[in-house]
């Protein structure tokens, strides 16, 4: 836990070697190895965080071609869990998407790919040295999870300005077990694990909604001011950081000889078809 065993970039390569049996991989940290899960990280494809996780589980466990990214890399996927969602922090007030020009801006997975798109000064950072680099002027603005993980991590106490509601993308947390440790397991024990897996994504958001909430509140007890973005400015950035984004991960996926349309339109269209429960 914690990182006592491995860390987010190299965890997806020793489960699959079974260094350890169960831990957590990312999309955001290991694209090239579950490209087409990828499309649940893309920007702004859904900016509900609860619709999210549960269409990201239930897609992810019923869609073969990503079963057959988890079977390739010698894992059983178990479920899915989501942080709060990849937002904005600054040092500088930001009103329209105008005024992110010129800045140095910390950027990770979709932010990435969007803030291409948007001719930003992209900075990548690892997220253990943000702070720093937030605290020495390394970056002007970062995309990072704002209201749990950015707090935790005290960037609350760094960033002077929270815009919101700017939701860039979500970030992809999933639980999985070795393949082979799996199968050493009774077939009437999987099958409750199945059922917890389900739950476990409930349980999360849970847990999310409860600190979501008192994470906001510490960012307001820490004088962090809440920037109203304009829905305009935050509808112009979907339409420059949406679609045409997506297009190219088609393209990317297509020269890799993988169904990405597929792909896309189904997860759009689970997105499209849930109903909160």
């Amino acid at each position: 836990m914690g990182g006592s065993l491995s860390n987010l970039e190299n965890q997806a390569v020793n489960l699959k070697d079974r260094v350890f049996d169960v831990g957590q991989i990312s999309y955001v940290y290991n694209p090239g190895l579950y490209p087409l899960g990828t499309v649940t990280t893309l920007p702004v494809i859904e900016d509900d965080s609860d619709k999210w996780a549960r269409v990201t589980h239930e897609f992810t466990r019923d869609t073969p071609e990503l079963q057959a990214e988890f079977t390739a890399m010698n894992q059983k996927y178990m479920f899915t869990w989501c942080l709060d969602p990849m937002e904005m922090m600054s040092h500088v007030p930001i009103h329209t998407l105008d005024d992110f020009q010129g800045l140095k801006i910390r950027v990770h997975g979709g932010a990435a790919l969007a803030a291409e798109k948007l001719g930003w000064a992209g900075v990548s950072v690892p997220w253990e040295e943000i702070a720093v680099a937030a605290q020495n002027r390394l970056v002007d603005a970062s995309c990072h999870p704002v209201a749990v993980v950015g707090r935790d991590a005290g960037l609350h106490t760094i960033f002077k300005y929270y815009i919101q509601p700017f939701i860039v993308y979500q970030f992809h947390f999933a639980t999985v077990m070795n393949l082979e440790a799996w199968n050493e397991i009774p077939a009437d024990l999987q099958a409750i694990i199945m059922e917890v897996n389900d739950e476990s994504v409930e349980d999360a958001l849970d847990y999310l909604h409860q600190e979501m909430s008192k994470g906001r509140q510490d960012l307001v007890d820490a004088g962090v001011e809440f920037i109203d973005f304009p829905a305009t400015e935050y509808a112009k950035f979907v339409e420059l950081a949406g679609a045409p984004v997506w297009a190219d991960w088609v393209t990317e996926m297509n020269a890799l000889g993988l169904p990405a349309q597929k792909i896309l339109n189904e997860y759009q269209a689970a997105l499209d078809a849930y109903v909160a429960p």
